[in-house]
């Protein structure tokens, strides 16, 4: 697939636009030659080259995609079963890379593919607690943050932030370093214990309160919650975390005894009068040195970001580019398929969320000859009227960001911002303008 580099402009085009290679396509997907590792290294060197000296939040998560549906056409011989046990489908686990300071999407530094195809045994069976981490799939936590580590080798500071599936105790025993920290929400499966006084640390144990802040909690569709803005108060403590047992009887484990670790538990204040049921509940976990407020506060903001992530997989299935009704009848093409795709979301989300970006270049995404094209085609979608005009910082990336959206059938007077959907029809259309442009200049 001719095209096919950092800049997911050939992706997009063959995946949501133009359907008349869908031959070529299926065959470049079935190819047995190609996979999406190397599909991704040119992504990878990319970003490489795009982070050197920048302070970065690396946000890693899994994701599954359910091919159930379509068992007629993939046999269990090609796709193990997801979390459910019972679904065919295969489990996605990438790490996206963002600015620390403006939060700008620069891209994936590693995308794991799982396949549990010919795994029969349940965990009881494998003895899945006895094993070592190498040997057990929550291994991908850790070759998650390798791989970045290797990736993003320029870049001056990497933070990792993940919820609670990847509190494991071997991330902290063998990650952290002068330039690489961690950021996790704890799930309380091992023993915490109080750095001075040794008394266990539990969920209701008293914590040396820093203070009080406001911060909106966005619209979770899944759980059909609406954004608020919640009170919450934040307290810390340092801890010892301890090796679990599992860990101590295994004979050629070398993991440390215990390591020490600063614990920010965030709890949201219910007014009386509240009816919310689900209150902001978080102990993180961190290495990075909390001694106030401020600094407790960017432990919060750095999870905060987490969120991102979901945004990046619900663009991946039914409100973007509907992973989960491929018809594809092969494990391989599949997986090339998710890689694909994943390049392509990237382009997206990062229109999405950095529509209002006043401070970066439009060379953050475009490239010039897009750039061109955007700039020619504007005049004709700004109205007479002042609502209607670009009213961005001339030439930045949300300059052209608002182009691409109205290409999208977004409309300035609209009252909410233009969406990931909005963007990849934008985005369609500017590919069709390009392709016109191409034609009329080779025939020219």
């Amino acid at each position: 697939m001719e095209g096919l580099i950092h800049k997911p402009t050939a992706v997009i085009n063959r995946i949501s636009a133009d359907r008349s290679d869908m031959v070529g396509y299926h065959r470049f997907l079935k190819n047995e030659s190609v996979n999406q590792e190397l599909m991704m290294e040119s992504h990878y060197g990319y970003i490489s080259g795009k982070v050197s000296g920048e302070d970065l939040i690396c946000i890693q998560d899994t994701t599954e995609y359910n091919y159930q549906h379509h068992s007629g056409l993939i046999g269990s011989d090609e796709l193990g079963t997801i979390s459910n046990g019972i679904s065919l489908g295969l489990r996605v686990h990438p790490v996206l890379v963002t600015d620390a300071k403006d939060g700008f999407a620069y891209g994936l530094s590693s995308l794991q593919i799982l396949n549990r195809q010919g795994q029969s045994r349940d965990k009881f069976e494998r003895k899945y607690n006895t094993l070592p981490i190498e040997e057990k799939e929550s291994n991908r936590w850790l070759v998650a943050i390798e791989e970045s580590k290797k990736r993003l080798s320029k870049a001056r500071s990497l933070t990792f932030v993940s919820d609670r599936e990847s509190d494991i105790y071997q991330l902290w025993s063998r990650v952290p370093d002068e330039r690489t920290h961690l950021v996790i929400r704890s799930s309380f499966l091992r023993k915490f214990t109080d750095i001075e006084d040794q008394t266990e640390i539990t969920p209701f144990s008293p914590l040396t309160m820093l203070g009080q802040t406001k911060i909106t909690l966005p619209a979770r569709a899944e759980k059909r919650t609406k954004s608020r803005e919640a009170l919450l108060e934040l307290s810390v403590q340092q801890v010892w975390t301890l090796k679990p047992a599992t860990l101590r009887q295994q004979k050629d484990n070398k993991d440390p005894d215990r390591i020490a670790l600063t614990m920010v538990a965030v709890k949201e204040i219910i007014p009386p009068d509240s009816t919310i049921t689900d209150p902001v509940t978080w102990f993180l976990l961190t290495d990075l040195p909390v001694n106030s407020l401020e600094e407790a506060l960017n432990v919060v903001n750095i999870y905060k970001k987490r969120w991102h992530i979901e945004q990046l997989f619900r663009l991946s299935k039914k409100k973007g580019f509907a992973l989960e009704e491929s018809q594809l009848e092969r494990a391989h093409s599949l997986e090339n398929l998710i890689a694909l795709v994943f390049i392509a979301a990237i382009r997206i989300y990062q229109m999405v969320s950095s529509r209002h970006n006043q401070d970066r270049s439009g060379t953050d995404i475009f490239d010039q000859d897009e750039l061109d094209l955007l700039e020619k085609l504007r005049p004709g979608l700004e109205g007479r009227t002042e609502r209607s005009k670009n009213k961005n910082k001339l030439h930045n990336l949300a300059y052209y960001l608002w182009v691409v959206a109205r290409l999208g059938n977004w409309k300035p007077e609209d009252r909410d911002p233009p969406g990931p959907i909005t963007f990849k029809r934008g985005w369609e259309t500017l590919e069709s303008y390009r392709r016109v442009a191409a034609l009329h200049s080779n025939t020219g």
